[in-house]
């Protein structure tokens, strides 16, 4: 059922109900006034006509000369549409004129008087001073309970037309009171039709409650737009994941393929094959590294937002400069590290930011003699500098920005090549920078990511590391 519709049955219920009840409420006060005027012109009519009715009782007395046919006619005129009975003591009736009952009520009045299947309202009064006559006038119920019923009829009348009117109004209003929403739906199925002619709900309709579903509306479309772009990047990353795993790993995996057949071999000397087992170990070793490098890669790809939390970059830095000193002890490694630097984002990210600094300053930063001299910063101004520095041969400046390319190492190098890819991946995701340059202290390379500060927001967005 249209709402439109409801709103116009609401209406014909609703206005009749209310006028009926209404109009209940104005006959019950109608009714009450009515019955106290009929009472307070009795009790008018009665004083006006004591004095005939006294004089009609004591007329041989008082008036000898009157005749008794022009006192009755007087009455008559003055009593009105109502009945007229004058009454001795013992109950005798001197004169009856109109609507009387057949006997008479005792008491003063104004009271109610029953007769069969009639009813009278009356009121009395005495006549003389020792009261042996009485004035009584009577008034048919009929005449009141007549003009009730004429009301209650003009009552339903109204309510009736009441009932016409809600149903033409309720449908007027109703189609005008939905007609935003009517707009609102419109623009919500031409969203989804191919031809996509608007992307999102019209927040203008002038109507509190109708902009402000058009707003939660957009909200969700936002939210599902996001939801299927995150889904389409999750699909390309696993597709290039895939891709780049295969290509990758060709090449160690057929190596260590063939070593595995020389090593069938039965005239293999036992040097020769204690040195396919040293290469089966280090390819071995080559192929864990990279399929944990391309897994950490594809896990920046997809990180939600939501992940992201107030963290504590001093202590990830102060926890990933012990653990660089265990895994390497050729290195020396110095850490000049802030206390209480606070940063928003990804404490399992930030914690590989420093894990492949450390590692590529370790592995790549030693000098002739194997040593590594490391110099580990992290200070909060501005912005958040974490920079790690060796002592190594450096890195000429036109390659610098190509050691960010996946897969980009230094001849003989033992590493992935995605270390430092993954650094600007997670210093991207957290709104800041990675770059690469000369040592502070002399030769050597410098690395140095910068984030932004608590409270400024990362753009949680980067570009994709698939090429």
């Amino acid at each position: 059922m249209k709402l439109s519709t409801r709103f116009a049955l609401c209406l014909a219920v609703a206005v009749p109900l209310l006028v009926g009840l209404a109009g209940l409420v104005v006959l019950g006060l109608a009714s009450r006034d009515l019955r106290a005027q009929r009472d307070d012109q009795l009790a008018v009519r009665l004083r006006a006509l004591a004095p005939m009715a006294a004089s009609y009782a004591w007329r041989p007395r008082v008036l000898p000369a009157v005749p008794p046919d022009f006192l009755q006619q007087r009455l008559a005129a003055a009593a009105g549409t109502g009945g007229v009975c004058v009454a001795a003591a013992d109950g005798e009736k001197l004169l009856v004129m109109g609507d009387v009952p057949g006997t008479l009520p005792a008491g003063s009045g104004p009271g109610d008087h029953a007769e069969g299947q009639r009813r009278w309202r009356f009121a009395a009064a005495p006549l003389g001073r020792q009261g042996a006559a009485r004035l009584i006038l009577f008034e048919p119920e009929e005449r009141l309970s007549g003009q009730i019923a004429l009301l209650g009829q003009r009552l339903v009348s109204v309510t009736l037309v009441a009932a016409g009117v809600g149903v033409v109004s309720g449908l007027g209003l109703g189609r005008f009171a939905v007609r935003p929403l009517s707009r609102l739906s419109r623009q919500a199925r031409s969203i989804d039709t191919p031809s996509r002619t608007q992307t999102r709900l019209v927040t203008t309709a002038g109507v509190t409650e109708i902009d402000e579903l058009a707003r939660l509306l957009n909200d969700l479309l936002d939210r599902r737009d996001a939801a299927v772009t995150r889904t389409e990047e999750a699909l390309q990353t696993a597709r290039a994941f895939a891709a780049t795993a295969a290509h990758e790993l060709r090449t160690p995996l057929t190596s260590m393929g063939a070593n595995l057949t020389l090593l069938d071999h039965p005239e293999l000397h036992p040097e020769d094959r204690a040195e396919i087992i040293a290469d089966l170990v280090a390819e071995h070793g080559r192929v864990q590294r990279l399929i944990t490098m391309l897994h950490r890669l594809a896990r920046g790809e997809l990180l939600d937002p939501s992940a992201f939390a107030e963290t504590d970059l001093t202590e990830i830095v102060s926890e990933a400069v012990e653990e660089a000193r265990r895994r390497h002890p050729h290195a020396v490694i110095t850490a000049r590290v802030a206390d209480g630097v606070l940063v928003r984002g990804w404490a399992e990210g930030l914690r590989l930011v420093a894990d492949n600094l450390l590692d590529n300053a370790a592995v790549h930063g030693a000098d002739g003699s194997g040593r590594a001299a490391i110099v580990v910063t992290l200070d909060a101004g501005e912005e958040i500098v974490l920079a790690v520095q060796d002592a190594g041969p450096g890195i000429a400046p036109g390659e610098r920005e190509e050691m960010f390319a996946r897969f980009r190492r230094r001849p003989g190098s033992p590493g992935s090549g995605l270390g430092l890819t993954l650094v600007r991946q997670q210093a991207a995701l957290h709104g800041g920078t990675a770059t690469l340059g000369a040592s502070l202290e002399g030769a050597g390379a410098r690395a140095e990511v910068r984030l932004p500060l608590v409270g400024c927001e990362p753009p949680y967005s980067v570009q994709s590391w698939v090429t």
